[in-house]
């Protein structure tokens, strides 16, 4: 059996820049997995932390955009411009 730590497993993440500050290479991952299980990016310059969405509440979303997409189309007017990273 592997050992488990109770206290948080932080991983650095390279390159990655906080959504707050914008400071680049300050964010970490952090795993709990004592009492429940859990997942997180930490800013180490701000402080500012954020859980990884819901991934139901992403295909909602994602659904909704297409919807107004096709609906755009079939009027034949024009949608919104989204840029994405």
């Amino acid at each position: 059996m592997r050992y488990q730590s109770p206290q948080p497993k932080r991983r650095f993440l390279a390159g990655v820049s906080c959504p707050k500050c914008q400071a680049i290479d300050a964010v970490v991952q952090v795993n709990i997995t004592d009492p429940t299980p859990d997942e997180y990016i930490e800013c180490t310059q701000c402080g500012h932390s954020e859980h990884r969405p819901d991934p139901d509440s992403i295909s909602a979303k994602n659904n909704a955009e297409d919807q107004l997409a096709r609906d755009a189309m079939a009027t034949g007017t024009s949608g919104t411009v989204k840029f994405r990273n």
